[in-house]
């Protein structure tokens, strides 16, 4: 893909910078030097959020991830958090949009499973309760700077509607059973991914100490998308993506479809699971 290709050296340098990191600090650096460090796992759950009836979305997705942690204490109940995190996420959209054939114009419905791959620097504000026994409560809330760095999917299409040569729809022949058996083909999105992703990160979660500072950790994380995630992506306004919005046409004297642009974006909850050391 265009966007992994142009990235591929980027990750792998993120990636190695980070196993760099954990082996340089020890343990006992990390805790007189205010660090705290660890790896984590975090698979996901991840459902799109369409906007100004572009698409509708139809189901969520499980996807993967996992990332390094970098915590900055300046005190023990305070600490930025930071670090880099690698995920996956996606969702089952349907839409609308106008298509051509030997036949001319007609009106399309694709379903549409997407799966974008994300390298982002997370930068939150810890907030740690004093330690209960060997468990350490905290809370997490702040912003993520993620880079696309994978844009693909597989889409279904069968006909909507046809049109007559003005424009406006003639007859509605859509069945949804006909789109769920329709054949899937993979398709690149990498032309119509935004390249950055600017989100909000809230979190819950708590950490086991075991000896020293190491600590198993376990956590509940939301990440959204700040904007939509799409560029220059043609739809139509749709209802529920099963019906249409017309608008009038003046120069025709017809009621016409809306062609818009995609709007929308993506989140996800993560199960965080790792080791702190």
């Amino acid at each position: 893909m265009e966007q992994s290709t142009r990235f591929r050296n980027f990750l792998r340098t993120l990636l190695a910078t980070s196993g760099l990191a954990v082996l340089f600090f020890s343990p006992n650096d990390a805790q007189s030097q205010g660090y705290h460090l660890g790896l984590q796992l975090a698979p996901n759950i991840s459902m799109a959020e369409p906007r100004e009836l572009s698409h509708e979305a139809i189901q969520s997705e499980a996807h993967f991830g996992y990332g390094f942690v970098f915590d900055a204490m300046f005190t023990d109940k305070y600490a930025i958090g930071t670090g880099v995190n690698v995920f996956y996420n996606g969702g089952i959209t349907q839409h609308l949009a106008f298509q051509e054939d030997e036949n001319g114009l007609f009106i399309e419905a694709v379903q549409l499973v997407q799966q974008q791959q994300y390298v982002e620097i997370p930068l939150t504000f810890k907030m740690r309760t004093n330690e209960i026994g060997y468990t350490t409560y905290f809370g997490q809330f702040g912003a993520g700077f993620g880079l696309n760095v994978r844009s693909e999917g597989s889409q279904k299409t069968t006909s909507f509607a046809t049109l007559d040569s003005l424009g406006s729809v003639m007859e509605v022949v859509f069945s949804q059973p006909a789109l769920e058996a329709a054949e899937s083909e993979q398709v690149s999105m990498a032309d119509r991914t935004r390249l950055f992703r600017p989100s909000m990160i809230i979190g819950l979660g708590a950490e086991r100490r075991l000896t020293g500072s190491t600590a198993l950790v376990f956590a509940l994380r939301y990440n959204v998308g700040l904007r939509s995630q799409y560029e220059d992506f043609g739809v139509l306004q749709s209802q529920a993506a099963e019906s249409l919005v017309f608008e009038f046409d003046s120069t025709t004297g017809e009621e016409l479809p809306v062609p818009i642009q995609m709007q929308g974006k993506t989140g996800q909850i993560e199960l965080c699971f790792g080791l702190m050391f």
